[in-house]
């Protein structure tokens, strides 16, 4: 077809270029004035020299007419009709159906899988590889050897013939999957931790191959005192009974503070277990003497963090004999800021304040303090007075001062007296309290009055 195309196309061009060469027929009316040689030449050398064509001569074209020339567009494969050079044109762009997307008829060995009717194609024609020649996979039993996969193929499943069914070739013995006489199994290994060991036996305890999963050893005998009891269970550290050779007492537990630990061996000093009631401490090979917060070579503590003892070329700040925070002094022996200075409630009413004092009928305030932290503050003061304030100052009949001076930082929590004035006793009630300086300003820990309407006062 491609052939036929091509032959027309040249055949119709050399038509079309032969008319129009031809010379124009007798008669014609041509505005071309042809150059003649000879004596035609010589009568009218002026108007005939050489070819002369005026402005309005005509072309032997325009004379004759239009030449007409019929053009054949190339095939376009993939547009479903099968043109010059094409084997099949199915319309579409898949390479996995009857013709290619290049118009080819697609076959078995060009590499493209049919759907449906090939199941591989590896672009070969060869039965040594994964794919034979007629694009069907090459499986072990189809007498086709897929080399680097298959030792052999004899074209059957049959396990004893030389060629297994695994497609492997049969070497007589223990381990090929197939029972001889003198073999109690084969499973076509020789892994002995499996049911069959690696001399075709059945693994039973004491073969000395650990069946995995069943058998936590096997080391081949019956002895009970060695890393492997005669059942097939391990000779562990705390279960009562001595491992020669590997422990050097047993003692039935696990507990590593008695005279035989987690080592079974021996307590010993340096050992990294502590021996309750002989030593205070053991941190193995880090003992040593003098190391702060360590232990040393005699298993007593050093000087530590919360003995207290005050290391101040330690770095500690504080030492409360602890290792608590949030108790003044932290558990790495820092100062801490005491909780009661954090967490207190604000006394901050300004008829609290001693200079506040309207008569016998004025304000009645009583306190119901329900032994809180407490802070005299803001418009009531900034303290607790240390002199008996005026009856009926701090909006209420009976005022309360604080009997004593007020501590010091380092004095931490003091006890103090309040007392509360009335009818001239200053200290007519009086009731314990207790004080903290905080540094810029006092706490108080202040129980309910003594009596049912009675004050604690503040002054500035």
């Amino acid at each position: 077809m491609r052939l036929g195309w091509w032959f027309f196309t040249v055949n119709s061009a050399l038509v079309l270029s032969l008319s129009a060469c031809s010379p124009a027929p007798s008669g014609s009316a041509s505005g071309t004035t042809e150059t003649t040689s000879g004596a035609d030449s010589d009568s009218d050398s002026d108007s005939t020299s050489g070819s002369t064509s005026s402005p309005s001569s005509t072309t032997a074209d325009e004379t004759t007419g239009p030449t007409s020339q019929t053009t054949i567009d190339p095939p376009i494969c993939g547009d479903g009709i099968v043109n010059g050079g094409e084997e099949c044109d199915d319309g579409n762009a898949s390479n996995n159906d009857a013709c290619t997307v290049t118009c080819v008829l697609t076959g078995c060995g060009d590499g493209l899988v049919w759907d449906g009717v090939e199941e591989c194609d590896d672009g070969n024609l060869d039965n040594d590889d994964g794919c034979l020649d007629d694009c069907t996979p090459n499986v072990c039993g189809d007498g086709f050897v897929n080399l680097g996969k298959e030792q052999c193929d004899d074209g059957n499943l049959v396990e004893d013939d030389g060629c297994t069914s695994a497609c492997k070739l049969q070497i007589p013995g223990c381990g090929d999957g197939i029972l001889q006489d003198d073999e109690e199994c084969d499973d076509g290994n020789l892994d002995g931790t499996d049911s069959c060991t690696t001399e075709c036996l059945n693994n039973v305890c004491g073969d000395g191959h650990a069946y995995e999963g069943v058998e936590e050893c096997d080391d081949g005998n019956d002895a009970d005192d060695d890393a492997c009891y005669s059942d097939c269970t391990l000779n562990v550290c705390g279960d009562g009974t001595l491992n020669v050779g590997v422990e050097e007492c047993d003692d039935g537990n696990q507990a590593d503070d008695d005279a035989c630990p987690g080592s079974c061996l021996p307590a010993s000093c340096g050992d990294g277990y502590v021996y309750t009631g002989f030593e205070k401490c053991d941190d193995g090979d880090a003992n040593e003497d003098g190391l702060y917060n360590g232990c040393s070579a005699e298993c007593t503590p050093n000087a530590a963090c919360g003995d207290g003892t005050l290391q101040v070329d330690e770095g500690e700040e504080c030492d409360d004999g602890n290792t608590v925070s949030e108790d003044g002094c932290s558990e790495t022996c820092m100062k801490e800021v005491p909780p009661e200075c954090l967490n207190y409630v604000a006394l901050d009413e300004a008829d609290r304040n001693v200079t506040f004092n309207d008569g016998p009928d004025g304000v009645t305030e009583c306190d119901k303090t329900g032994d809180g932290w407490f802070r005299i503050e803001g418009a009531a003061g900034s303290q607790i007075p240390t002199d008996a304030p005026e009856i009926y100052s701090c909006g209420t009949d009976a005022p309360g001062w604080l009997k004593g001076v007020h501590p010091q930082v380092e004095d931490e929590i003091v006890s103090r007296d309040v007392c509360f004035h009335w009818q001239g006793d200053p200290c007519n009630w009086s009731v314990e309290v207790q004080v903290r300086n905080c540094g810029e300003y006092y706490v108080y820990k202040l129980p309910d009055p003594p009596d049912s309407c009675l004050r604690y006062c503040g002054v500035d």
